[in-house]
């Protein structure tokens, strides 16, 4: 395997080289040639650790290795597919970019799996008695796993060649220069297998020292009763003093010099190189699971008594080092059996079903500071314990799929208040179905009600790109998805990227040429672009559509045909017609129970605007529909969580879900726009001062990724010349233009002018 590794190396430094002669001849683009010069040392110092290590790589099965020759055959296939873009037909600058990220992407899983692969080689040829368990994409990640069945010995050796072999990497000796990978990749990545070992060794030692022996027979190892089932992973008692090594190594004391990256920190127990020297010899005792140490016969009570104290005196959380993880057979928090393990960001293994049901009431138990979040599954665990106990299987497909019904169940007749616990839930159900488009899209669209925008963009763009996937993962195998490409263009559109929401509905008409939610959004971005014609085609195809009873209906259920009538109601204002927005906005209030928040102010000002175009505009009509716009901000309050809070409620729940905390004025984000509906009404009743304030708080607490609209930055720049601001009104009237639609330009330049005039 060594050999095949060293071939692909070496063909990608090839051709490398090539490409560094071709450039040097022809471009002469210094920035492109250093980053190829760059890219050829890394690929030969890649090259020469393989060589180093060669006689020792090639003595068996190394999964790593495998991938690292993966890895490399990859990259010479892709820079042979495009050579001739690399050549003449990308920029030096698109070139530069594209080979600085191979390099990068190669330099950090060379350096990663090297370590692993070292590692699994000397634990095969020299201890003889571990097995790597590892992810080949990153380091190691349960070491105690790993080590438990090792002697002190072993692992110590393993440390002594990692370091040397990262010395090697980096300089050729401890005290050598540290050149070789870019940022300390190497360094880095050996220097935390190595602190992970050493702490470890030190367990090891501990383990031995309470172990000591004394006079009298061996141990007898005791029987298990016969209906306790044996624990998986568990210490595994010795039936004879045989059956463990002696230990006779004492770690001598190493230099303290700064310079060495690879030592263990010296402000830890755990350094290798801080502890006394070691005198254990054979252990005289049995451990159990739960850390018990069972006395032989010729122990006193109070002997026992004194070391199981001292055994359990050791807390977890002192003897965990940084990154370590830590298994028990049951959960740490409510003590019942593991079911469905999850790593937690404590570093502990918990069972899924207790942090579902401990949402904020759990703590982290390594740092309190920061919220417990659950990293992912452990699957070899998990199969672990379903051998072990095979009636666990069942049930942890049953609770799974029980919590999944539920899930959607609360998704079809949830309101605006649930929304939080329902994107919990939503994000707990995708840590164990991670691949599921239909849970992305509803999920995203969670997170487009609460107008969290960026999220909701994330989990859909993840939804389009899931679902053009073939069966094995490969990409672009089928069309996207009508549902994401649908909720996407919504997204998109809240966020004024109307180029990209114009691509996503033409997509989704094109298959579905009767989706209402579509069309309508065709119809805004038509009347945002002053194509009124156009934008009224569009409202006739969804009456049309909505009469005959051809309307598309999603797949994922109706839960949200209320969003159709919404977009609807915004189309129809976009080209004046508020008597119909007014009705569309009433018909989307009406199809959920409470109505939303924002569907309500969206009627209330449609309502104002209707009379306003007609000249009919009551004060009783007026002052109605401010108060609907006040209570529908006013429910907003009531969601989300205030930052002095967050430490009391939740923080950031368990399933990774963002908190909506309250911001400007104690309000959430999702209140910005509502916020610009109230300015609207606030302008025509003729409070101008409240208007201001109103625009000015929704622009504070409007997220990063939306876009500035030409026509709201008019409206401020002709309200902040009401209100004597000349300047500023100048200024938003510059941005307005930076950012108009070419129709719109004509009449945000005659407002400007009639200002300066």
């Amino acid at each position: 395997m060594s050999f095949e590794a060293l071939s692909a190396v070496g063909a990608c430094v090839q051709i490398v080289k090539t490409l560094y002669e071709y450039h040097a001849v022809h471009s002469r683009n210094k920035a492109l040639l250093d980053i190829l010069e760059g890219f050829s040392q890394n690929l030969e110092i890649s090259l020469e650790r393989l060589q180093a290590r060669e006689e020792i790589l090639g003595l068996g099965k190394n999964d790593a290795l495998e991938s690292i020759e993966r890895d490399f055959t990859a990259a010479k296939s892709w820079l042979i597919t495009n050579d001739k873009r690399l050549r003449s037909i990308w920029t030096a600058l698109q070139a530069s970019d594209k080979l600085a990220d191979l390099d990068a992407r190669l330099t950090k899983a060379f350096a990663s799996k090297m370590a692993v692969a070292i590692f699994s080689a000397l634990q095969d040829t020299r201890a003889g008695v571990v097995k790597l368990q590892t992810t080949l994409e990153g380091l190691p990640t349960n070491l105690e796993t790993v080590c438990r069945t090792s002697t002190k010995e072993a692992i110590h050796e393993a440390i002594t060649e990692l370091k040397k072999e990262a010395y090697e990497a980096v300089g050729g000796s401890e005290r050598g220069p540290r050149r070789g990978f870019k940022n300390g990749e190497a360094e880095k990545i050996i220097s935390a297998l190595v602190d992970q070992l050493a702490a470890q060794e030190r367990i090891k030692e501990e383990e031995e020292e309470l172990a000591s022996p004394v006079d009298g027979p061996p141990p007898v190892q005791p029987a298990r009763s016969t209906s306790v089932p044996p624990v998986p992973y568990g210490p595994t008692a010795s039936s004879s003093s045989t059956s463990r090594r002696v230990s006779s190594y004492a770690p001598s004391v190493a230099t303290t010099a700064a310079d060495d990256p690879f030592a263990p920190a010296t402000s830890r127990a755990s350094s290798l190189f801080s502890r006394r020297r070691s005198t254990t010899t054979l252990a005289t005792s049995v451990a159990h699971s739960d850390g018990e140490t069972l006395a032989p016969p010729s122990m006193s009570a109070d002997d026992a008594s004194m070391r199981t104290s001292k055994n359990k005196a050791k807390s977890k959380k002192d003897r965990l080092p940084p990154g370590a993880i830590v298994f028990h057979p049951r959960d740490p928090f409510t003590d019942t059996e593991l079911v469905d393990p999850v790593l937690a960001n404590d570093g502990l293994i918990h069972d899924r079903w207790s942090l579902v049901a401990g949402t904020g009431t759990h703590k982290n138990l390594r740092d309190p500071g920061e919220p417990l979040v659950i990293v992912g599954d452990v699957v070899q665990l998990r199969e672990a314990l379903f051998k072990s106990f095979p009636e666990r299987r069942a049930e942890w497909q049953e609770r799974r799929q029980a919590y999944r019904r539920d899930t959607l169940d609360l998704y079809e007749s949830s309101n605006y208040a649930q929304l939080p616990d329902l994107v919990d839930r939503l994000s707990h159900v995708l840590l164990f179905e991670p691949t599921s488009v239909s849970l992305r899209v509803r999920r995203g669209l969670c997170f487009y009600r609460l107008r969290l925008l960026d999220k909701a963009l994330e989990d859909l763009d993840v939804a389009v790109d899931l679902s053009r996937r073939g069966v094995d993962g490969e990409r672009d195998v089928h069309e996207p998805d009508v549902d994401a490409l649908r909720a996407r263009a919504l997204v998109l559109e809240e966020m004024h990227d109307n180029t990209a929401a114009l691509r996503d509905v033409d997509l989704v008409l094109a298959s579905t040429p009767h989706d209402v939610l579509a069309l309508s959004l065709r119809a805004s971005l038509h009347g945002v672009s002053g194509d009124a014609k156009a934008a009224q085609a569009d409202l006739a195809a969804t009456n049309a559509a909505v009469r005959n009873g051809k309307a598309y209906r999603s797949r994922l259920g109706d839960a949200d045909c209320d969003l159709e009538y919404l977009a609807r109601g915004w189309a129809y204002c976009h080209v004046g017609d508020f008597s119909s927005a007014f009705a569309d906005f009433g018909f989307s209030a009406g199809l959920k129970d409470p109505p939303e928040p924002y569907t309500l102010a969206c009627r209330a000002l449609a309502k104002i605007k209707d009379e306003e175009t007609s000249g009919s505009l009551s004060s009783e009509t007026l002052s109605t529909c401010l108060a609907e716009l006040d209570d529908a901000i006013d429910l907003l309050r009531k969601v989300g969580i205030k930052e002095d809070k967050l430490d009391e409620c939740f923080g950031r729940r368990t399933s990774g879900a963002p908190v909506l905390r309250l911001g400007e004025d104690g309000l959430p984000v999702s209140a910005y726009p509502l916020l610009f509906l109230r300015a609207s009404a606030r302008t025509a009743q003729g409070d101008l001062g409240l208007a201001l304030h109103d625009f000015e708080t929704a622009f504070r607490l409007r997220g990063g990724g939306v876009r500035d609209v030409a026509t709201v930055r008019a409206a401020l720049a002709e309200l902040r010349a009401a209100c004597g601001d000349l300047d500023g009104a100048q200024r938003d009237f510059d941005r307005a233009l930076a950012v108009c639609e070419p129709g719109q330009r004509f009449a945000i330049v005659q407002a400007r002018d009639e200002l300066s005039a």
